[in-house]
């Protein structure tokens, strides 16, 4: 009877093990490409936030100038108006006006502020929820390693 040929068991397992490896150099570039996107997405969406908030305070630098450049004009033209004052009640009327003015210019003021802090806080939140959307439709690489 005729031997059959046998094989070689350390060249098979060498073989084996060059697969097995293979399969997780392939395994692991897929993760890495995988956990660079996710990080290159939250990058971006940490981006737009961030210029979302550089608008907003430019917004808000902007308004606190106008208020002053507008109280500053109310302070002088109280100054002038009460440089030619002649009776006490002239002087009361003028600076009950001056008061006024300024509480109708700071109310102005602050509900502009208020509204566009509450826009850029809307348009953050709605900048976070975009990114997080984006990367919850992403298979985490642990999970696509597993059906591998």
């Amino acid at each position: 009877m005729a031997k059959e040929p046998t094989t070689n068991f350390p060249e098979q397992s060498a073989q084996s093990a060059m697969q097995v490896q293979n399969s997780l150099r392939e395994m692991m570039e897929q993760n890495l490409n995988e956990t660079r996107r996710v990080l290159d997405g939250l990058l971006t969406t940490a981006s737009k936030a961030v210029a979302g908030i550089d608008q907003q305070a430019t917004e808000i630098r902007g308004r606190t100038m106008s208020l002053a450049q507008e109280t500053l004009s109310n302070t002088f033209d109280f100054a002038h108006k009460l440089v030619h004052a002649r009776q006490m009640s002239d002087l009361l009327n003028l600076q009950s006006e001056f008061f006024s003015r300024q509480a109708q210019v700071v109310a102005a003021q602050s509900k502009e502020v208020g509204e566009s802090a509450l826009r850029g806080v809307h348009e953050a939140g709605r900048t976070a929820s975009q990114g997080m959307t984006a990367s919850q439709g992403i298979e985490t690489p642990r999970r696509g390693s597993q059906a591998a």
